[in-house]
């Protein structure tokens, strides 16, 4: 994967000369390079992700300003004011007066050393991580923490307790997830800005689901009841009222499918018994191999959409540089991957409406004049304004299945609620790539950015397709199925659609139409029952 990093770091940053002069760069204080970053066009366009996860290393190229899409072309005045208190410039924002602190952390950057340590800038700031981070269950006592000179905007954390915490890693987890979503290198939304928030749990997801500024969050956990190893994803402690509110409300939240029972993709499990992957609302993804497309056996099933699950490149692991590079994966790379592109297509589209698009009211997250393109005149922007629900349904609907073969695996066992095998090829792909899937970046920059331009395209109305009966049938079934267990909406297909008539040819779609909505509601009232 190195000829993808040095591909992306000479031809997107032009930084070629650089990488062979050991020591080019100079170390630089974040404060010290504020005039670059004063402009104040663009910032209605902006999109902010949430990235829930563990640490951060906002150090890397893949999160400075200076290597931003905006920030490195030949126009200065998009260049967004990252220097400044976000509060003072990004439509929406609280500012400091939403938190219990509100900490500005000027780092040493070195945006033009591609070989500078990390370990050794953070070394270098020690007093500046040394700080009180306490968690909180609102934002009445939340601290609040802004990098100038790089897209964290917002580094907030949630924990057992206050305490003396240093959230920065030189590899984490978390590092590859951020990376991959909103990263300059890597990410899928290079152009997005990062609120990072260290410490996955509830508290951290309805944090996150209250702040009307951010536009979606990326999840790549999961909770269960036996934990460790075993990953059952049986779990019901997830405030799903929240969760509607939120989607409906206009901020998007994706999920992680699973890598499976024993987090190895080897014994699947059902997503539908957790509260955090199984409601209508919530985009739950799968992932397929980066070799020939086909399914992992052991992830994650009934998914919505599909993204890599291995050998992704990001600035996960690696040699501990700025531009560190290793391989990232599982549904905790896919998850991020899809939520960057859907973060891409809708910074595209607001770029692209003339006049204040940055908004999240009623479902409405962008607007603009309206009118369609001549492929479908009731496109999306019929009425001039873009809705959370629409840009999902471009998402869904601009997926495309692998086409190579699928790995089910021989059963789909959750330890109340069996779902029914099946020999049905199309709904082995529905179960695992949901709508189809999407490669990010994997394939090059040109492959990319068909993906996000045929998502921008459907929502124009430059291009439409009907959709496939089955694929339609198969998630009106599946909506079905949702709802029953974790509450209805007046979104997703079922309220849509009439319910698929019963197939044995369908053993699946057949049972999540007629069993599961009463049978799942059961068992997720005996989840609530049972948990502390």
């Amino acid at each position: 994967m190195k000829s993808f990093a040095f591909r992306a770091l000479g031809a997107a940053m032009g930084l070629c000369a650089c990488l062979g002069l050991a020591g080019c760069g100079s170390s630089v204080p974040a404060e010290a390079g504020a005039a670059a970053f004063t402009s104040k066009a663009g910032v209605d366009d902006a999109v902010v992700v949430a990235v829930i996860d563990s640490n951060v290393n906002p150090y890397h190229f893949d999160f400075l300003a200076a290597h931003m899409p905006q920030h490195r072309n030949a126009d200065p005045s998009d260049d967004l004011p990252l220097d400044q208190d976000p509060g003072t410039w990004l439509p929406g924002h609280p500012g400091a007066a939403a938190f219990a602190s509100y900490t500005r952390m000027n780092l040493t950057l070195t945006p033009d050393n591609p070989h500078q340590s990390t370990a050794v800038l953070h070394s270098r700031d020690s007093k500046q991580w040394r700080v009180k981070i306490s968690h909180g269950t609102d934002n009445k006592d939340v601290n609040y923490y802004w990098m100038p000179g790089t897209k964290v905007i917002g580094h907030v954390t949630f924990g057992d307790g206050a305490g003396a915490l240093d959230t920065w890693a030189q590899s984490s987890h978390g590092i590859g997830t951020s990376s991959v979503s909103t990263g300059n290198i890597y990410g899928t939304c290079p152009n997005c800005l990062l609120v990072y928030v260290h410490g996955p749990s509830e508290m951290a997801d309805e944090w996150v689901s209250k702040q009307d500024w951010i536009d979606l969050q990326t999840n790549s956990f999961g909770s269960s009841i036996v934990g460790g190893y075993v990953r059952d994803l049986i779990y019901a402690k997830s405030d799903t009222d929240l969760q509607r509110r939120t989607i409906e409300r206009g901020q998007s939240i994706f999920f992680s499918g699973g890598n499976g029972l024993l987090n190895d993709f080897s014994v699947p499990h059902t997503n539908l018994l957790s509260s955090q992957k199984g409601p209508d609302w919530i985009v739950t993804v799968g992932a397929i191999s980066p070799t020939d497309g086909s399914n992992y056996t052991g992830h994650g099933k009934p998914a919505d959409i599909a993204s890599v699950g291995d050998g992704y490149p990001s600035a996960y692991g690696g040699n501990g540089s700025t531009t560190q590079e290793e391989a990232f994966g599982g549904t905790s790379n896919a998850a991020p991957v899809v939520a960057g592109i859907y973060a891409e297509a809708l910074y595209r589209l607001r770029s692209a409406l003339p006049g204040a698009s940055r908004m999240q009211a009623g479902g409405a997250i962008a607007s603009g004049p309206a009118g369609c393109g001549a492929a479908n005149a009731d496109c999306a922007l019929k009425d001039g304004l873009l809705t959370v629900h629409e840009l999902r349904e471009a998402l869904f609907r601009s997926a495309r299945y692998s086409g190579t073969g699928w790995n089910f695996g021989t059963s789909l066992v959750g330890e109340y609620l069996t779902i029914p095998l099946t020999e049905n090829a199309a709904e082995m792909e529905f179960l695992a790539e949901g709508h189809g899937s999407y490669q990010g970046r994997l394939q090059g920059d040109a492959a990319y950015n068909a993906e996000v331009e045929r998502i921008v395209g459907y929502v124009k109305g430059d291009w439409y397709q009907p959709q496939d009966p089955d694929q339609q049938a198969w998630f009106v079934a599946d909506s079905l199925c949702r709802q029953g267990g974790w509450g209805a909406w007046d979104h997703g297909y079922a309220p849509l659609h009439d319910a698929p008539a019963p197939d044995p040819t369908w053993p699946v779609r057949t049972w999540m139409t007629e069993v599961c909505p009463a049978a799942l509601a059961a068992v997720v009232q005996a989840e609530k029952d049972l948990l502390p």
